[in-house]
């Protein structure tokens, strides 16, 4: 019996700076057509996670609005990204439900697992060599996996309620991004994805289209935009619109850099090799935790998709060579591709949700 999908779903990445949304109605194959994109300032999200319910379904409202598709009185089905400092790897004991058959792909709603404490719910399963085979044939045990916390998931659920939106299945933001990112080679011979957000920066091992390798790094955007603040004396919505702007691979004491005053005063200008100094610091500092994540993860693997670079930070021009001489491996910028609409890399957990959406 051939599938059925709602003809319209959203994908949902609430992110603790921005809200993403993409919505998208199935073509051939299940493919998804965007018919509308939108982003807006997020409340509510600290951290990850939900604090203010209320006011994250406003910043979701926001964005729905801008993609130019309101519910209504009609909730629109959604997939909704979650990843963030909250996720936990743990090992447990996995096997797949009674009556549920791998067929060559692992769904994560047919996996039982025996060892998650009481209050969190399996994110994903990260793969070992004969995952599949070895999940048919019964129990198993130290696999590790990936977990949050249960209030986490309610409260990213009613704030999408709250905005008008049916919740059909929250997926590890990785996953989706891989979706929307990788071309089938790099899913299957080895990619390290990285997701260089405003709270966190996650960093995954992508193998035979699946998590092999992951990890969550306590940095990202806002510490970039904090160390502007302070160095340059100046607010955090400032900071934010230098961070917007500014090219990493600017050759330092090239003049200055404009900063408009939010109260109405006129601008102000700061050098532009201290910006420079101060971007370029913390930068460097977030590629060497990468890097000693990589170095921890002892992956067998040759990685031959090289790096690729997504999330709101990705679109600072230049970054690419400084991840280069970083990490030692090629990169790119992870751009969604044949989506119909010309996509950031903001995008790509959106985007993928609603693949992962139609291919469910």
């Amino acid at each position: 019996m051939a599938k059925r999908h709602p003809a319209t779903l959203v994908g949902l990445d609430l992110g603790s700076m921005n809200t993403a949304v993409v919505i998208a109605q199935a073509v051939n194959d299940f493919q998804p057509r965007i018919v509308g994109v939108g982003e807006s300032y997020t409340l509510g999200v600290r951290r990850g996670s939900v604090v203010d319910s209320e006011a994250a379904s406003g910043s979701i409202r926001q964005a729905l609005e801008k993609a130019g598709k309101i519910a209504g009185g009609r909730a629109l089905p959604a997939y909704i990204g979650y990843s963030g400092l909250s996720i936990t790897t743990r090992n447990c004991r996995v096997a797949l439900k009674a009556g549920k058959h791998a067929g060559g792909r692992v769904h994560l709603q047919d996996i039982a697992a025996d060892g998650i404490p009481a209050g969190e719910k399996l994110l994903a399963v990260l793969s070992t060599p004969g995952l599949l085979s070895i999940l048919e044939s019964g129990l198993i045990s130290e696999v590790r996996t990936i977990t949050a916390c249960g209030r986490d998931f309610d409260s990213v659920i009613e704030s999408a309620r709250l905005a008008g939106l049916a919740v059909r299945d929250i997926i590890y933001s990785p996953l989706a991004a891989a979706e929307a990112l990788l071309s089938p080679a790099e899913k299957e011979l080895g990619t390290l994805l990285v997701d260089f957000g405003a709270a966190a920066t996650t960093v995954s091992v992508i193998d035979r289209g699946l998590i092999r390798e992951n990890a969550v790094l306590a940095v990202g955007g806002e510490h970039i935009i904090a160390d502007l603040a302070i160095g340059l004396h100046i607010s955090l919505t400032q900071a934010r619109e230098i961070l917007k702007q500014y090219q990493v691979n600017r050759e330092a004491g090239q003049g200055c850099i404009d900063i408009i005053r939010v109260d109405g005063e006129k601008a102000v200008n700061v050098p532009a090799d201290l910006v420079h100094s101060i971007i370029t610091a913390r930068v460097k500092e977030v590629l060497e935790m990468i890097a000693g994540a990589v170095v921890k993860f002892n992956y067998a693997g040759q990685l031959p998709g090289g790096v690729v670079l997504y999330g709101g930070v990705a679109e600072m021009g230049g970054l690419t060579s400084l991840v280069e001489n970083s990490l030692r491996f090629p990169v790119r910028i992870g751009v969604p591709k044949d989506t119909g609409m010309d996509l950031g890399p903001r995008y790509a957990n959106a985007f993928g949700l609603v693949k992962c959406g139609f291919a469910s």
